[in-house]
C-alpha cells in the first residue's frame, strides 16, 4: 500500500521541481496576431533560450499550487529556493509534506504516520528534482525533444499571450514520456501537462506567485514527528 502512495508523490514532486507558474487551464487556443506591420518569428530554440534565461533570474518563489491528477485533486503551497530546496505543504491531504534540503527528499505521509527519506543520488536526483536548478533545466533539454505543438505564433493564454510547446522523450526512462508546456514571450512557464504510461493527465496549476523573496534556509530542514515511522531509501537510483 505504501508503495501505491508514494510513487504518484515521488512524480509529483518531480513535476514540482519544475519552475512553473500558471494560474488556470488555457482557454480555447486562438492564435494571436502580431501588430500590424510586424512578422514575430522565432524558432523553438529561441524561446528555450528564454525559459533558461528566466529561470536564471529566480533565486526563489513561493506560490499556491493545485495538482489535478486524473479525477483527483491536490492543493497547497509550494516554496522554492536556488538552487536544490523546496517546501511542499499540502492542504489537502491535510499536513501532507515533500520537503527536499538538497541531500535528502523526505514525504510526510501523517494519516499513515509515515515519513519515507531518500538520499538523493545523482540519478535519483536527476529524474525526481531534474529541474531544481539550472543544470536541470539543461537536463531537461537533453532528455526531450521540444517543438511547437501546433503553431510557432504566440496564441491566447488568459489575458496574455504565450507559446504552446510539445516535448517528448528522447529515451523512455522515469518521468513523463509526453509533455506540453504554456510559455510567455518572457519565456516564463505559465502551465505544465504530463502523460503518464497509464493515460492519467497530470496538470499543474499555480496562483498567488511570490518570487525572490529571501526565504531562509531553515524552513527546508524537516524535523522527523516523534511518533512517525522512518522508511529510508526505498527508492532505488533510476537508470536510463
Amino acid at each position: 500500500m505504501l508503495k501505491i502512495i508514494v510513487i504518484p508523490l515521488l512524480l509529483f514532486a518531480f513535476c514540482f521541481s519544475m519552475p512553473l507558474f500558471a494560474q488556470q487551464n488555457p482557454r480555447k487556443k486562438d492564435p494571436v496576431q502580431p501588430s500590424e506591420g510586424t512578422i514575430d518569428i522565432v524558432s523553438v530554440n529561441d524561446i528555450k533560450a528564454k525559459m533558461a534565461e528566466k529561470f536564471k533570474s529566480i533565486l526563489d518563489y513561493t506560490a499556491d499550487f493545485q495538482w489535478i491528477n486524473g479525477e483527483s485533486h491536490y492543493h497547497g503551497k509550494i516554496q522554492y529556493k536556488k538552487p536544490d530546496k523546496i517546501l511542499l505543504t499540502f492542504d489537502e491531504p491535510q499536513d501532507q509534506k515533500i520537503v527536499s534540503n538538497g541531500s535528502f527528499l523526505y514525504i510526510y505521509i501523517p494519516y499513515l504516520k509515515v515519513v519515507v527519506q531518500q538520499l538523493l543520488l545523482e540519478d535519483t536526483e536527476s529524474s525526481i528534482l531534474a529541474t531544481t536548478s539550472e543544470e536541470g533545466l539543461t537536463r531537461l533539454f537533453d532528455e526531450y525533444s521540444f517543438s511547437f505543438f501546433d503553431t510557432s505564433t504566440l496564441q491566447l493564454y488568459k489575458n496574455s499571450r504565450a507559446y504552446h510547446l510539445k516535448l517528448t522523450q528522447h529515451t523512455p526512462k522515469v518521468g513523463f514520456k509526453k509533455m506540453d508546456l504554456w510559455v510567455a514571450e518572457n519565456g516564463l512557464i505559465l502551465q505544465s501537462n504530463g502523460y503518464s504510461p497509464n493515460g492519467i493527465n497530470v496538470s499543474l496549476i499555480f496562483s498567488n506567485i511570490q518570487t525572490n523573496t529571501e526565504l531562509p534556509d531553515y524552513i527546508f530542514d524537516f524535523e522527523v514527528p516523534a511518533d512517525a515511522q522512518i522508511i529510508r531509501n526505498i527508492i532505488v537510483p533510476f537508470s536510463d
